[in-house]
C-alpha cells in the first residue's frame, strides 16, 4: 500500500482499516461527562481528534518519491459513491425484549445523513506526511436510535354530550402510539380489554414510517427541572401536545451502542493516486437528555379536551 494510516490515542489503525475513537469532551444536554471509552450520543467530538498519513514507498519509478496531497472523510464505505450502511445496531441493552432490525434509512443508497456531524477535508501541496485535523466536527443525535415508543391517551370533556358514534376516530375517546417504524396508529378504549401498564405498541398494528429524514431534533431549547437545557425531541412528538389527556407509554430507545461507518479518501502521486480506508466509530446511547425530558411532556398533559364538534 503507498500511503498507510499511522495510529495514535485517537484513531487506532491496521492495515486497510480504522478506528475513530475520540477522547472524552463536553456531552451536550446533561452535566456529566462520558466515562466509558466511546462517545456518547450527544457529545461533541473532541476537536483533537486526527487522522495522520504517511507516505510509505515510491512510485515505479525510484528517483520519483512517493508523496500526499490530501485527506478526506466521508460516511459509507467505498470511493467514489459510498455503499453499504451508514450504520448498523450493535448491541441491545439487557432489559430489551429481542434485538431491533437495521432499517432502510440507515444505507447510504436510501439517503443516510447524520444532520449533525461535518466531515473533514484538507488539500495540499504534495508532502511525505499530511494529517487531517478534527476529521468529525459535530455529535451523533437520536435520529438512528430508533425504536422508542410513545403512547398517550386522549380524553373529552366526561359532562359534555356524548359523542356520536358516526364520529371519525379522531374525535373519539382514544389511545394513540407513535413510533419511528409504524408512523402514528389510534384504538377506540373500548378495543382493548387489558389494563393501561399491559398496553404495548404491538396492539396498535402497523402504519406508515415516519421518514427518518424528517427527524430532526427541535432547535429550541426547554431548561428541565435541575436547569440543565434540553431538546424538545422530535417535532413528530412535540406536535401532539394538544391532544395528549395524558401519556401511557414514554419507552425511550433500547439500542445500546451503534456503529457509524467511514472512508478515508488519500489523494497521492503516485499509481494508483487514490487510496481508501475503511473504518468505523462505536456510539453510545445516553439516556440522560431523554428523561430529563419527560417533565416537560408530563407537565403539559393537557386533561380532558373540549367535546369534539
Amino acid at each position: 500500500m503507498p500511503v498507510a494510516i499511522v495510529p495514535n490515542e485517537q484513531v487506532l489503525g491496521a492495515g486497510a482499516g480504522f478506528v475513530l475513537n475520540p477522547a472524552p469532551n463536553v456531552v451536550l444536554y446533561q452535566d456529566m461527562i462520558r466515562m466509558g471509552p466511546n462517545p456518547n450520543m450527544y457529545e461533541l467530538i473532541n476537536p483533537s481528534m486526527r487522522i495522520d498519513v504517511v507516505a510509505t514507498g515510491g512510485c515505479p519509478l525510484p528517483a520519483v518519491p512517493e508523496l500526499i496531497t490530501g485527506i478526506t472523510i466521508k460516511p459509507g464505505h467505498g470511493h467514489p459513491t459510498p455503499g453499504g450502511a451508514g450504520c448498523s445496531v450493535a448491541t441491545m441493552i439487557d432489559i430489551a425484549p429481542e434485538p431491533v432490525p437495521n432499517i432502510p434509512e440507515m444505507l447510504m443508497a436510501r439517503g443516510f445523513s447524520e444532520p449533525y456531524m461535518e466531515y473533514g477535508s484538507i488539500a495540499s501541496p504534495p508532502v511525505p506526511a499530511l494529517s487531517l485535523p478534527s476529521p468529525l466536527i459535530g455529535y451523533i443525535s437520536e435520529k438512528y436510535f430508533y425504536d422508542a415508543e410513545f403512547i398517550y391517551a386522549t380524553y373529552y370533556d366526561p359532562y359534555a354530550d356524548v359523542i356520536p358514534d358516526t364520529f371519525p376516530i379522531q374525535k373519539q375517546n382514544r389511545m394513540t402510539a407513535i413510533s419511528l417504524l409504524n408512523g402514528k396508529r389510534s384504538r377506540l378504549f373500548s378495543e382493548f380489554d387489558s389494563g393501561l401498564d399491559q398496553v404495548t405498541d404491538a396492539m396498535f398494528g402497523t402504519g406508515a414510517p415516519i421518514p427518518l429524514n424528517v427527524i430532526t431534533d427541535e432547535s429550541e431549547l426547554i431548561t428541565n427541572l435541575t436547569g440543565v437545557q434540553n431538546t424538545y425531541g422530535n417535532d413528530y412528538l412535540r406536535d401532539v401536545i394538544p391532544e395528549t389527556s395524558f401519556w401511557v407509554k414514554f419507552k425511550p430507545s433500547f439500542i445500546k451502542t451503534m456503529i457509524f461507518y467511514y472512508t478515508v479518501v488519500v489523494t497521492h502521486t503516485c499509481p494508483p493516486f487514490v487510496t481508501t480506508f475503511l473504518g468505523q466509530m462505536t456510539v453510545h446511547n445516553g439516556w440522560t437528555p431523554f428523561a430529563n425530558r419527560l417533565a416537560y411532556y408530563i407537565d403539559n398533559q393537557v386533561g380532558f379536551l373540549e367535546a369534539p364538534v
